[in-house]
């Protein structure tokens, strides 16, 4: 039988909406997003709330969860993965870099991950440390890692970890060690994104090597590097993220007119590479997910 490769779709992101007018913003958009990626073929729908108004991202759980329940009450079967990457930016004042300056976001782990306490997904993202991003920090120190991990481990919900860079690696593999984190873990690999791992062939063979023992992983390329990074993956043995989050481009002076449009390049390609995508019950076994973490046209 052919392997089964796991499809994410990062369907908006927090990032500029303005960068693809297909990116979805109003939490019924944003559930219609996933749904119709659902039927091109992804498994997991990973989402981010918006200001349905400016299109910022937002902490809102009542965004979250208008797009929670839209989702689940349209019967279509997908697993859900809640970010909880927005309040971690913080921006350095000037001259006083100890005063934060307009755009940071930067707030206590409650806020961060109050939506997944609340709507308990089957799986939610959780950065494993801080990058530089220019002028913008993103902050993702350890006691908010295991703070998070706590209480994730408290209500069922499972952690994607989102690692970009070797270190970052590391210390995920150090928490394993120390039992703080449930095996089988699942790793995202995050390449292209400013000042952290580059998306090349290098990088995630280099990344893929420093796995945890029995990890479950994934990988994303940032940019036009998306599909390149899809096809070295699925040939590595790894699972595979697409979506508008991550790129505005179906490909080189192509711009991407949805989601779907994402997927379904990804399952072309997976197809090629003779393996088939999984459905999202063979991806809840794959991601070792427990039996009855899926509600499907209800809610947790």
């Amino acid at each position: 039988m052919a392997r089964k490769v796991v499809i994410t779709c990062a369907v908006n992101g927090g990032g500029d909406a303005t960068a693809n007018p297909a990116i979805p913003t109003t939490p019924k958009d944003i559930a219609a997003a996933a749904i119709e990626a659902a039927r091109a073929g992804a498994a997991v729908a990973h989402i981010h709330a918006r200001d349905p108004i400016s299109g910022a991202a937002s902490m809102d759980v009542a965004h979250y969860k208008e797009a929670v329940v839209r989702i689940r009450d349209s019967g279509v079967d997908v697993i859900l993965n809640l970010t909880t990457g927005p309040g971690g930016t913080f921006y350095p004042g000037h001259p006083d870099p100890t005063q934060s300056a307009p755009g940071t976001s930067l707030t206590t782990t409650e806020n961060r991950i109050r939506h997944v306490e609340e709507l308990k997904p089957e799986l939610c993202s959780l950065s494993m440390g801080s990058n530089n991003k220019g002028d913008p920090i993103y902050i993702n120190p350890e006691r908010h890692i295991r703070d998070s991990l706590e209480r994730f481990r408290a209500i069922g919900v499972k952690p994607e970890f989102e690692v970009f860079d070797t270190g970052q690696m590391m210390y995920t593999r150090e928490l394993i060690e120390k039992r703080l984190i449930d095996t089988p873990a699942i790793i995202q690999i995050c390449l292209g994104l400013t000042w952290s791992a580059p998306a090349t062939l290098e990088t995630l063979h280099c990344m893929k090597n420093l796995l945890p023992p029995d990890s479950i992983w994934f990988a994303f390329g940032k940019g036009l590097a998306m599909f390149p990074i899809v096809a070295l993956t699925v040939i590595m043995g790894g699972h595979v993220r697409v979506g508008l989050e991550d790129t505005a481009w179906l490909g080189e002076g192509k711009p991407a007119r949805s989601n779907t449009a994402l997927v379904e390049k990804a399952v072309t390609l997976i197809s090629a590479l003779d393996a088939e995508p999984a459905t999202p019950a063979e991806a809840q076994r794959l991601l070792g997910l427990p039996v009855g973490a899926r509600a499907k046209g209800g809610h947790r």
